[in-house]
């Protein structure tokens, strides 16, 4: 690593990203807290499908126009505490309280538990935007050689595989252990609890970031470059590489979310086993993406970034494809496609993304001499947030296929829906792999 950016310095920038367990913890848990599969005996649906779609979308739009415009700003910010700390500064707090929110909803009606969450969605949106879009723009801002961005990308990559890690294993221990009331498992309980101490922690890593980094000593150096207005920034837009780059982006991440967010389901309805075995899928997927760190930003340095991403999205494309044939009697199978998934998701899910996008920025700020790292990076959670967007429209809509049982005008997760919704999956990882092949090398 290189010596202007010390070692302290990656390890900062890397607990910056413990937002991600709220991504998780949102990602996982919510759509799992209001559209509970019928399975799970103690949740009750909160919602129908088509209202739960209706709010994602009402918080999506608003998130939409946030990204670029938070992007924007943090390119044009003159603040003491630096350009891309301050929005961290703003949005921490209310992302987590924000967070919490979400799982405490209004039940007195349909329609009064919809509007909470739209509502709740949209200020949540806006907090995490000012949190995510400015601390993934630090990476250009931060490095000035390709090696230091693909590191920083990588110490990014393997907080936040950490910290999607923590999210993702704790629930599975917690919630039986917090969610005991009177001696007996009340699961809305513990997912309250759960998520109040994860949402703590995640707080906590965004602030230590925002204070211990020192942005503006780090960058006090970088070469002065032209202020541009919205609608300029927007023009950069155009190049045919963005495009490429950000279309194999957009739709990697609808299916890799709906992957994500199909593994409560997919435990519960297809492998048919209790919740405390998410501690183990998880980190069988998550630990093998982490393993493959080292691995992944050796072959970044010696070969190009769009030659190992490909060969990762395929690893990704087949080991989702043997998910489909897994049921009760053969559950034991899927721990090995799971291996496969998360070496694949090494490079396409974690380092790749923020590194080539760090390339793009930094070339357009070299040979246009225009900041538009903030931008770019608001662009890409804009797409990020649609995906989002994606999984939520294609779960609540699928993963009900097959189901008869009705709870209060509410149907629950089946495993014919939670099968249904990763062979979309498939089909977008396959129409990203077709615009990330169309891309020139790095």
């Amino acid at each position: 690593m290189s010596s202007r950016l010390t070692k302290k310095s990656y390890i900062i920038y890397g607990l910056g990203v413990s937002y991600f367990m709220i991504d998780q913890i949102y990602n996982q848990w919510l759509s799992y807290y209001y559209l509970p599969p019928e399975t799970e005996k103690n949740l009750v649906p909160l919602l129908k499908p088509q209202y739960l779609v209706l709010a994602f979308i009402f918080a999506r739009i608003i998130d939409a126009v946030s990204d670029p415009v938070v992007g924007f700003l943090s390119d044009n910010s003159k603040s003491r505490f630096g350009k891309r700390s301050i929005f961290m500064l703003v949005g921490g707090l209310p992302l987590g309280l924000l967070t919490i929110m979400y799982f405490y909803p209004i039940k007195s009606s349909q329609m009064a538990t919809l509007i909470y969450l739209s509502v709740v969605g949209g200020l949540y949106f806006t907090a995490y935007t000012l949190v995510a879009a400015p601390y993934n723009a630090l990476i250009p801002d931060l490095a000035s050689t390709k090696e230091e961005r693909l590191n920083l990308s990588t110490m990014q990559s393997t907080f936040r595989l950490i910290f999607t890690g923590v999210a993702m294993v704790l629930p599975g221990i917690l919630i039986s252990k917090l969610g005991r009331v009177n001696g007996v498992l009340n699961t809305e309980v513990g997912i309250r609890k759960t998520v109040i101490l994860i949402t703590i922690l995640s707080v906590l890593g965004i602030y230590a970031c925002v204070f211990f980094l020192k942005e503006k000593k780090l960058t006090q150096n970088r070469p002065k470059t032209e202020s541009l207005g919205f609608m300029k920034s927007i023009s950069h837009l155009k190049d045919k590489e963005i495009i490429l780059y950000f279309l194999g982006y957009f739709f990697f991440f609808c299916g890799f979310n709906i992957l994500r967010g199909d593994l409560t389901y997919y435990l519960s309805a297809v492998m048919q086993k209790d919740i405390k075995y998410l501690t183990v899928i998880s980190v069988v997927l998550f630990g093998m993406a982490g393993l493959f760190f080292p691995i992944t930003n050796k072959f970044g340095k010696k070969y190009s970034y769009k030659k190992i991403l490909i060969v990762d999205m395929l690893l990704l494309i087949i080991g989702t494809f043997g998910l489909l044939f897994i049921n009760k009697n053969n559950s034991i199978f899927a721990y090995l496609l799971f291996v496969i998934c998360g070496t694949g998701l090494s490079g396409a899910a974690f380092i790749f993304p923020q590194a080539m996008l760090s390339e793009i920025s930094a070339k357009l700020s070299e040979t246009k001499k225009v900041s538009l790292e903030g931008f770019m990076f608001g662009i890409q959670g804009m797409f990020l947030k649609l995906a989002f967007l994606v999984q939520q429209v294609v779960q609540s809509t699928l993963l009900v296929v097959g189901n008869q049982n009705v709870q209060n005008g509410v149907k629950g997760a089946t495993e014919i829906g939670v099968k249904v919704t990763l062979v979309v999956a498939l089909v977008l990882f396959g129409v990203s792999l077709f615009f990330y092949n169309l891309k020139k090398e790095d």
